[in-house]
């Protein structure tokens, strides 16, 4: 697929570091900090790198893929706690709909999970056939908040995750007005979209993700993503 043309300045500006990145997965400085690859079975897997400046390049190809860790004792700063991070996309396929399995392909996503509380055990089952041994210490059976640059939904959107419901949401933070290579500040609160996504007090978040996800209608994303961090109230 042709990458749009108004995109190529920007993707040389990054391609040192994609040179330098292993075929598919993260690079090893991610995999030191305690990020882990979740690949989706029978699917080519999204790609990662970490970059000096404490951003990463996630780049899918036909492919999809998410990068993970844990949260860290002491991370999430107590109630009110605030999330936020920032983005560009390079380049991206057209926009699709992302409430709709088949057609969900999206260029950046940032997902909060939170254990323990699910009620359709949806997203355990996805966990367990795509997890590399040992990266959630056992099976999942919580919720899912992902917030979504892409699709063809005005940003504020809020939809139930096709692959996980009812145990998950998409929140559409930047849609198809958003241009390509600028950066995006995201400031997100974390607790009030999980009570109003599920109705109930949000337990303190166990995992930080982020993923890139071209495999259904494909295409070529290349993304740009400040580690997201917890900020107190």
């Amino acid at each position: 697929m042709t990458t749009p043309r108004r995109a190529l300045p920007l993707i040389l500006m990054v391609l040192p570091s994609l040179a330098a990145r292993p075929a598919a997965g993260a690079d090893a400085s991610l995999m030191a900090e305690g990020w882990r690859c979740l690949d989706v079975p029978g699917r080519a897997a999204a790609r990662f790198i970490g970059r000096p400046q404490g951003t990463v390049v996630m780049t899918a190809e036909n492919a999809v893929g998410f990068l993970l860790r844990p949260t860290r004792p002491g991370e999430v700063p107590g109630d009110g706690y605030r999330l936020a991070w920032r983005w560009r996309v390079l380049a991206a396929p057209a926009p699709r709909d992302t409430a709709t399995i088949g057609a969900d392909d999206r260029p950046a996503s940032v997902h909060l999970l939170f254990a323990g509380a699910g009620r359709g055990g949806g997203f355990g089952a996805v966990l367990r056939r795509g997890l590399r041994a040992g990266l959630l210490g056992g099976a999942f059976s919580g919720r899912v908040l992902t917030y979504v640059w892409g699709g063809r939904a005005p940003p504020g959107t809020v939809t139930a995750n096709p692959h996980i419901a009812p145990d998950g949401v998409l929140i559409v933070l930047r849609g198809p007005e958003a241009p390509f290579g600028r950066w995006h500040d995201e400031r997100v609160d974390p607790a009030a979209d999980y009570r109003a996504a599920f109705g109930e007090v949000a337990p303190f978040p166990t995992h930080l993700a982020m993923s890139a996800d071209t495999d259904d209608v494909g295409g070529v994303a290349v993304v740009e993503v400040e580690v997201p961090r917890f900020l107190p109230p």
